[in-house]
């Protein structure tokens, strides 16, 4: 194998290896991105699940002033 094409050899080796970390580098902006959409939405939820926690201790709050408790209220349907 001669220099020249040795290094024709080397220089596709390389372009190979950029190819592949541009491809890496994409991939990991993407995961990056869905990580922060998650972190976002399970901020979002954990929110509305303080606000329906509160909301619970709020009627079962009333529902120890005298009124019907949860499990003895009758569902709206009836």
């Amino acid at each position: 194998m001669t220099n020249i094409d040795k290094l024709d050899s080397l220089e596709r080796r390389v372009a190979a290896l950029e190819e592949m970390l541009t491809h890496q580098a994409l991939a990991l902006d993407e995961v990056s991105e869905q990580l922060h959409l998650a972190e976002q939405a399970r901020e979002m939820l954990a929110g509305k699940q303080k606000a329906l926690l509160q909301r619970v201790q709020e009627v079962e709050d009333v529902s120890r002033d005298g009124g019907d408790t949860l499990q003895d209220a009758r569902p709206p349907h009836y």
